[in-house]
C-alpha cells in the first residue's frame, strides 16, 4: 500500500489575526455588568425623573465605552491591515505598509503615494504601550541574562535528569523574546513580519508572471525557414525592420527583472471609512441625555 501524502502545512500569514488590549476588554465587560445591574434596578424601583436621567446617562456611557474600549482593534489578514479606531477604520493593503513600530501606541507607516513626498502614519487605539509596562519589559530584558528559575530541582542544566533533552530547564528562545517585550511591541513586530513576508511574496509573484510572459512570447515566435537556394533565412528577406533588426542583433526578447510591487502602480492605497454606527449611537445618546435633563 502506497503511503498517503501528508497535507502541506498551512501558511500562518494567511490566517486572520486580531490584536486588542486586554485592559480594554476587561473594562468593557466590567462596565457591561455594572450597566445591566443599574438598568435592572432602575426598571424595578425607579419611577421618577432622576431614574430616567440615570438610565439615559448609563446608555450614553455604554455607547462611549463600546466605541472607545471594545471596538478598537487591529485585524491582519491575507490582504492587509485594518486599524479600527473609535470613529474611523483604516484599511491598508500589505503593499502600502512601509513599516510598523510602537512609541506609545502601535503605528502603521504607509508608503507615500504618487505625487506625495510625505508618508501617512496611522495610530491605533487598540494596542498601546504604557510607560510602566515599558519599564517592566526593560527590567526583564536587563537582568544580565539571569532569569528566575521556574522550579527548584536537584537537576541542573549541566546535569539533566535521565532521558531529558540537553535543553532541559531552559526557556525556549521565543518565550524569552516574548517575556522581554510588551504586548504592543509584540504586535508591532508581528505586523512588521507579515508585511515583510507579503512584500517578498509579491516580488516572487511578479517574477513568476514575468517569466511566464517571456516564455509565452518565445513560444509564439515562429522559427525562420531556410531557402535551399540561399544561405539566408527567408524571414530576413521580408520587408520590415522588426524581424530584420532582431535577426541582425541575434538576441531574444529582453526580460526585465521584476521590482517590488509599488502601491502607486497597483493602485492599492490606504482606505478610510467612518464608523457611522458608533458615531450615530454616541450622538443620539448624548442628545437624549441633554433632552431629558432639560425636561
Amino acid at each position: 500500500m502506497l503511503p498517503q501524502p501528508q497535507p502541506s502545512p498551512k501558511d500562518p500569514d494567511s490566517d486572520r489575526e486580531v490584536f486588542r488590549s486586554a485592559g480594554s476588554i476587561v473594562l468593557s465587560w466590567a462596565w457591561l455588568i455594572v450597566a445591566v445591574i443599574v438598568l435592572v434596578d432602575l426598571a424595578v424601583q425607579g419611577r421618577d425623573h432622576a431614574a430616567l436621567v440615570t438610565a439615559v446617562l448609563v446608555v450614553a456611557i455604554s455607547t462611549v465605552v463600546y466605541a472607545c474600549a471594545w471596538r478598537p482593534r487591529i485585524v491582519a489578514d491575507s490582504t492587509g491591515i485594518t486599524v479600527a479606531n473609535p470613529l474611523r477604520d483604516h484599511r491598508v493593503p500589505w503593499s502600502a505598509v512601509a513599516n510598523v513600530d510602537v512609541v506609545t501606541a502601535v503605528r502603521v507607516h504607509c508608503t507615500p503615494g504618487s505625487g506625495s513626498s510625505s508618508a501617512k502614519i496611522l495610530y491605533s487605539w487598540a494596542v498601546q504601550s504604557s510607560p510602566s509596562s515599558a519599564r517592566r519589559a526593560a527590567r526583564r530584558a536587563g537582568l544580565n541574562g539571569q532569569r528566575p528559575r521556574l522550579t527548584t530541582s536537584r537537576y541542573s542544566r549541566a546535569n539533566p535528569p535521565p532521558g531529558a533533552t540537553p535543553g532541559y530547564g531552559q526557556i525556549p528562545e521565543p518565550a524569552k523574546d516574548a517575556l522581554d517585550r510588551t504586548s504592543a511591541e509584540f504586535t508591532a513586530a508581528r505586523l512588521a513580519e507579515r508585511a515583510q513576508h507579503a512584500r517578498q511574496a509579491s516580488i516572487v509573484k511578479a517574477k513568476a508572471e514575468s517569466d511566464q510572459q517571456a516564455g509565452g512570447e518565445l513560444a509564439g515566435t515562429e522559427p525562420a525557414s531556410t531557402d535551399p537556394a540561399s544561405t539566408e533565412p527567408t524571414g530576413t528577406k521580408q520587408a520590415g525592420t522588426g524581424t530584420a533588426g532582431a535577426g541582425q542583433a541575434g538576441a531574444g526578447p529582453a526580460v526585465a527583472e521584476p521590482a517590488a510591487v509599488s502601491p502607486a502602480v497597483t493602485g492599492e492605497r490606504p482606505e478610510v471609512r467612518w464608523a457611522w454606527g458608533p458615531v450615530a449611537a454616541m450622538l443620539v445618546s448624548i442628545a437624549l441625555v441633554v433632552l431629558v435633563v432639560l425636561l
